[in-house]
């Protein structure tokens, strides 16, 4: 395991694919514990059940959840790149889905520590022709998390996909209830399609603790407020907004009785030898700041 350590954050970043090493999730800066002044802590696991779920946990990252990377155009038993995993073999002729495990090739990491960065270096190819080479960094500056990358189409064809990060947060552990409010300024219209979600203008909030599974899709408006999300628990004093500052392809929200996960997606159209840079910021406060 590697940490960032500052006066305000320790961050805890797993060595690729040791705690996590599936076929979903990328397993470069998968980020497991991120703790605020010693006292207030974000991540939590995707379940709380052993052998429930696809193994997410904390911030961790996705690219390709429904627009994996060549899949239509292989056949069964050939391979497709799973950008921060490796290469992944199609095992039958149905539609990609990410809940299913897929036998993994991992691709070779190179890392780098730095004093406040963590920089990770993955690159890989497979014979249907797509290729790519993911740079990136993970970074922080004060009460900031910085997850920066940079992408390039190494491959002969085209790269259509997206990247988004499950934020698995919990904040010290406390269960979805009256004391969380998720606060989004650019929210315009949001669709509930499981479990129930109370709205209010920009606030989202459940008055009890959900018993079941909850989902929604929103409608953004990019230039309302000065953060993407803020998700803040009323009795223990802290939360964590979002800054990036990319457009969103699309916006989620996923949850269950201990979690909560905002989700923005960026979408990535790369040409053969052209790349892509984006950043995913996060600030976690206390009320004293907040």
């Amino acid at each position: 395991m590697f940490y960032l350590e500052n006066d305000r954050l320790k961050v805890e970043i797993q060595k690729p694919g040791e705690l996590y090493n599936g076929s979903r999730f990328d397993w470069t800066g998968f980020i497991s514990q991120i703790t605020l002044d010693r006292s207030f802590s974000y991540c939590v696991p995707e379940q709380l059940e052993s052998g429930k779920g696809t193994g997410g946990l904390g911030f961790c990252n996705e690219f390709g959840i429904d627009l994996p990377i060549g899949y239509e155009a292989i056949e069964v038993g050939e391979l497709f790149p799973k950008i921060g995993v490796g290469l992944l073999k199609k095992d039958q002729e149905t539609d990609y889905d990410f809940f299913k495990p897929h036998e993994v090739q991992p691709s070779q990491v190179k890392i780098r520590e730095a004093a406040s960065a963590i920089i990770f270096e993955t690159a890989n190819s497979c014979p249907s022709g797509y290729g790519y080479h993911l740079l990136k960094e993970v970074a922080i500056e004060d009460n900031r998390l910085i997850i920066s990358y940079r992408l390039t189409n190494t491959g002969q064809y085209p790269i259509h996909t997206n990247e988004y990060s499950h934020n698995f947060i919990g904040i010290n552990n406390q269960f979805i209830g009256e004391h969380y409010q998720l606060t989004m300024p650019r929210m315009d219209q949001i669709d509930v399609t499981a479990g129930s979600i109370v709205r209010s203008q920009d606030h989202l909030s459940w008055p009890a603790t959900p018993e079941s599974d909850f989902y929604a899709t929103i409608d953004w408006k990019v230039e309302n407020g000065s953060y993407n999300w803020d998700v803040y628990h009323g009795e223990v004093g802290a939360g964590v907004r979002e800054l990036s500052e990319f457009q969103p392809s699309k916006v989620a929200l996923w949850g269950h009785a201990h979690v909560v996960c905002p989700e923005v997606f960026i979408a990535i159209e790369l040409n053969a030898d052209e790349t892509k840079s984006w950043k995913r910021v996060y600030e976690f406060y206390q009320d004293t700041e907040s």
